[in-house]
């Protein structure tokens, strides 16, 4: 009677598995499905619609945003370039120095509101005038302001 008992608690954990794995494949919502009926959801446009009043962000196209009707300005570059250039960074070489140039400062994006990214930038020491460009800028955050 135990043995018959047993064999058919574990007839009924089989057939329950079984039966739940068929229906997780037949769903077949991945990530990706999921992260889909969120987005087009109307909880989510709500939610985000919240945030950008919020943020401050509007909602306008491409078009609208290549073309910025804010002035914009340059500033003088005679002597920029000297003026960023870095001898040497602490733990490199100092007496014979690096065979690159590298330079560092501050690209200026809203003269108004004081904001201005920092770069760092090394140039190739071979052949830099065909070599691929890399500069690294880096912004401050929301909570440094």
């Amino acid at each position: 009677m135990k043995i018959l008992t047993i064999i058919i608690l574990h007839l009924c954990g089989l057939i329950f598995a079984l039966l739940s794995c068929a229906s997780k494949a037949s769903s077949s919502n991945g990530e990706a499905d999921n992260l889909q009926e969120l987005v087009r959801s109307k909880w989510y446009y709500n939610k985000k619609k919240e945030n950008d009043h919020i943020n401050g962000v509007t909602q306008s196209s491409w078009e609208e945003e290549d073309v910025s009707k804010e002035p914009y300005f340059v500033l003088p570059q005679e002597g920029m370039r000297e003026n960023d250039r870095i001898s040497a960074l602490p733990g490199q070489p100092y007496n014979n120095g690096v065979d690159f140039d590298q330079y560092s400062g501050y690209v200026t994006v809203d003269p108004i509101a004081g904001r201005a990214l920092f770069y760092y930038f090394v140039e190739s020491p071979y052949n830099s005038s065909s070599k691929p460009l890399v500069l690294w800028l880096n912004g401050e955050t929301a909570a440094t302001k």
